[in-house]
């Protein structure tokens, strides 16, 4: 746990928290007198997806929405124990009360990739090192409903661990249980993609989305590449590490395990891998599902807390909701790296007050900066909306056009929430296929999310639940699906059946990725539905990030004017205005301009 802060010599408490610290996903979040002012990822300034390099930039764009000079900055605060994660890497071995003690002894900034850049840029500041997990923990107690709660970390890899459970309150945080090692559930999930040709770095959902068109025939398969139990103590039976070289050379292990080859990145998917991601997705929702029952018997606590890098996995999540282990459960939609920072804040917030409960508004996670002005070269291509934007938008969408969005407080996460979005209808058929190939640039299998009025869900979803954050999955209401024929064998097929009324935000399993969308929470997103539902009778968009395969979600409105000019986007919205898109890039001149995000597609 971080230190208790000593006495601020300035009127203010400013607390910086920095994340990124295991080499991916750097950002920063800060705190001003325990207020929320603003949280940022370095991606979205260098332009290099799940950038890790020390967040310098999104520490300048915090400390500019609050006004204040690195000089100001009172602590600071890693979300990581640098120094244990350097012991673990060293011996291979996880943390024990011998090598925290000498933790305790050596000065905590060896082994931290970012303490020697933080102290040249925040020469006054307090250093200090939060765990890990325990900042994942802080960062979603402290922007959930609950004021106590069991909760369940689960991550590729924390310091020396890849799981972690216990119980939080504003008065406690105890730590009942750990993963050790990092060859754990996260981890695995990972091999599995890169198994599967999806090397990349964060490729994880990929498979995901990829799992309904298969059936999990390969789960004995897998299973012989892990240990488990009753209570989900999931390990890899070979020391696989978090790292790419360490992650290829076990590949070979994988195909001699399964009978299957390696699939090499760009091979045609076939029924075999998309078997193989079924598969992996159930044995991934049942070892979570192990853990939730062993952690809800061992509390008795009612609220769940699900975060780490691994409760991304929305379908797990929506799983677990279903499956109702824990009557309430809050599933943090930036529970993974890039809220590292605003969790270790927290952490060390929480710390200040003692016990005392403090409220922090998260403000729908729109906590960026604003685009800025749309460039001079726009201007020329700008239409009229007749005074009321959201309805002109609306009545472009229902005619058919892809409108993207660039407007407000840049999000918080790796979802577009309807601040920095591509919009659609979702009633058109093949607009999946369209905005896949056409805009994003991506494989065409992926599937979209809803973006649903929340008052209006249960007409459609087997589900009122909160999901404001397209944090859960739930299913179509029965008596609104359409069932395929037989014989619909090739993921084609399957993928452009019309399978309801609307068919580009629901997947070849009915299932959907819901983002809820209420007023007190995206209330600009909510005009532009609400005046769609009030032209065609469905209050549901098609909502996707605005940014092209391997590229960051675009932040500034100059940057999403070259996105828009080199995708096959109808019209942009940037700030209050509605442009055109001119169509003057070639296809060539785009795929050249999309080549150089390739190498972290």
């Amino acid at each position: 746990m971080p230190t208790r802060p000593h006495a601020s010599p300035t009127p203010r408490r400013v607390v910086l928290g920095v994340g990124g610290l295991l080499g991916h996903d750097a950002n920063a979040a800060l705190l001003v007198d325990g207020k929320l002012i603003a949280a940022a990822q370095e991606e979205r300034f260098s332009r290099r997806k799940h950038d890790g390099a020390f967040p310098q930039r999104a520490i300048a764009d915090c400390l500019a929405a609050a006004g204040l000079a690195p000089g100001d900055v009172t602590d600071a605060v890693l979300a990581e124990k640098g120094l244990q994660s350097l012991l673990f890497d060293l011996t291979g071995r996880p943390g024990n009360a011998l090598t925290r003690a000498l933790g305790r002894l050596l000065p905590e900034g060896w082994g931290s990739l970012y303490a020697q850049q933080a102290r040249a840029l925040l020469p006054t500041a307090r250093l200090h090192h939060a765990w890990h997990h325990l900042s994942h923990v802080a960062g979603a107690f402290h922007t959930s409903p609950f004021t106590r709660a069991a909760f369940l970390c689960v991550d590729g890899k924390g310091e020396d661990g890849s799981a972690s459970a216990g119980i939080i309150s504003h008065g406690e945080l105890q730590l009942l249980w750990e993963q050790p090692y990092e060859n754990g559930l996260g981890l695995f999930y990972t091999l599995i993609t890169r198994f599967l040709g999806f090397p990349s770095f964060g490729s994880e959902y990929k498979v995901m989305g990829l799992a309904p068109y298969g059936a999990p025939r390969q789960t004995t398969a897998l299973g012989r590449l892990f240990t488990t139990d009753a209570e989900g103590g999931f390990r890899l039976r070979n020391a696989v590490r978090f790292n790419p070289d360490s992650l290829q050379a076990a590949l070979p292990w994988v195909a001699g395990e399964l009978g299957i080859p390696i699939r090499a990145p760009g091979d045609p998917l076939e029924e075999i891998h998309l078997d193989l991601a079924s598969s992996l997705q159930q044995i991934f929702e049942a070892e979570v599902l192990k853990m939730a029952r062993f952690l809800r018997a061992q509390t008795g606590e009612d609220n769940l807390l699900f975060c780490g890098g691994c409760a991304q996995n929305c379908v797990a999540a929506g799983r677990l909701r279903a499956e109702a282990v824990f009557p309430t459960l809050f599933n943090s939609p930036v529970g993974g790296d890039m809220g590292s920072g605003l969790g270790a804040a927290l952490l060390f917030e929480r710390e200040f007050h003692g016990g005392t409960p403090f409220p922090i508004d998260p403000r729908g996670f729109g906590l960026g900066s604003d685009p800025g002005p749309a460039p001079a070269a726009a201007e020329a291509y700008r239409v009229p909306t007749g005074g009321d934007l959201h309805a002109f938008v609306a009545g472009q969408l229902a005619a058919g056009k892809i409108v993207a969005v660039v407007r407000g407080g840049m999000e918080l996460g790796a979802r577009a929430l309807g601040a920095r979005s591509i919009l659609g209808d979702p009633r058109a058929p093949g607009m999946q296929s369209r905005l896949n190939l056409a805009v994003k640039f991506r494989e065409s299998f992926r599937p979209f999310a809803p973006a649903i009025l929340a008052e209006r869900v249960g007409d459609w979803f087997d589900s009122t639940a909160e999901s404001d954050y397209m944090n859960y999955v739930a299913p179509l209401r029965p008596g609104l699906r359409v069932p395929p024929p037989a014989g619909l064998l090739s993921l084609r097929a399957r993928l452009d059946f019309p399978r309801c009324a609307i068919p580009s935000v629901i997947h070849v399993d009915f299932s959907a990725r819901l983002q809820t969308v209420r007023p007190s929470v995206h209330p600009d997103f909510h005009r532009f539905i609400s005046a769609f539902d009030a032209l065609t009778g469905v209050p549901i968009l098609i909502n996707t990030s605005f940014n092209v395969s391997g590229q960051p979600i675009v932040r500034t409105a100059a940057e999403g004017w070259e996105c828009f000019l080199n995708t096959d986007i109808d019209l942009l919205v940037l700030n209050d205005a509605v442009y055109r898109n001119p169509f003057e890039k070639t296809r060539e001149e785009k795929l050249a301009w999309l080549a150089q995000f390739a190498a972290s597609a």
